[in-house]
């Protein structure tokens, strides 16, 4: 599912990772809650004069190449669809943008960006210290590390696609191990690497509003208490199978807004 309007002309893309994947979400759950993902963003585009493109079909088996990994060749998937793009937003399939949310690539001031991710921090630092063997050289410290639900990339499409290749690179060099990781000792997909690899790119760090994620474990979640303290909500951290009617209620709230 391509949603394209006007392609004949540059736009900003908000292009959302919506790929089934066996290995995480075998009973497909994705496919139930990712609609009410997709009409809240496809509103905020329309509002905004963007496009909202559905990454949800791939020629790469997502056992070989996760879908958080595959996002990273953003550009050759836009260009491939003849979609001629300004600037890009990176989001997951269980995020839902208020209708009224600012324009957020204007937060980032050009640069990468995204939202600090420290409300698990046990889960983070074991996670850092992970992937810490294949950036031997780096450290990465937890008050610059972002999460991936929602990433601005460099306004610069030279930069932006120097950073994907960077990423795409290193997956490549260092797969065998990353899907053993994955596989066996789960600390996450492409989200500590990426933060790695991120760190030595100029970064902007959003408000919180811009990506209010584990709302279950910030206790506003079934208050509904989220609507009215963020623009960008998550529903991360919730069991997939629940997602679906959390998301399906946050629709109702706020279609007609």
């Amino acid at each position: 599912m391509h949603d394209i309007a006007n392609n004949a002309l540059m736009h900003d893309v908000v292009f959302m990772t919506a790929l089934v994947t066996e290995r995480c979400d075998p009973n497909k759950y994705i496919e139930q809650y990712s609609p009410y993902a997709i009409k809240s963003w496809k509103k905020w585009c329309e509002k905004n004069n963007h496009i909202l493109f559905v990454f949800n079909q791939s020629h790469i088996d997502t056992d070989y190449m996760m879908p958080t990994w595959q996002r990273w060749n953003v550009h050759q998937i836009l260009e491939d669809s003849g979609i001629v793009y300004n600037r890009i937003l990176l989001v997951d399939a269980d995020t839902m943008v208020h209708p009224d949310c600012p324009n957020i690539w204007n937060q980032a001031k050009g640069n990468y960006g995204g939202v600090i991710d420290d409300c698990t921090l046990e889960w983070i630092h074991h996670s850092i210290v992970g992937y810490q063997k294949f950036f031997p050289g780096d450290r990465l410290d937890w008050e610059r590390y972002v999460n991936n639900g929602m990433i601005v990339l460099p306004e610069s499409v030279i930069s932006a696609k120097a950073l994907c290749k960077e990423i795409l690179d290193f997956y490549e060099k260092n797969r065998e191990g990353l899907v053993w990781m994955e596989k066996n000792d789960y600390r996450g997909t492409d989200q500590t690497p990426v933060n790695y690899i991120a760190d030595n790119y100029p970064k902007t760090f959003l408000s919180k509003k811009y990506n209010l994620n584990l709302l279950g474990v910030r206790k506003i979640l079934d208050n509904d208490m989220y609507l009215e303290l963020g623009w960008v909500w998550h529903f991360n951290g919730t069991e997939t199978s629940e997602r679906i009617e959390y998301m399906k209620k946050c629709w109702e709230n706020i279609k007609d807004k």
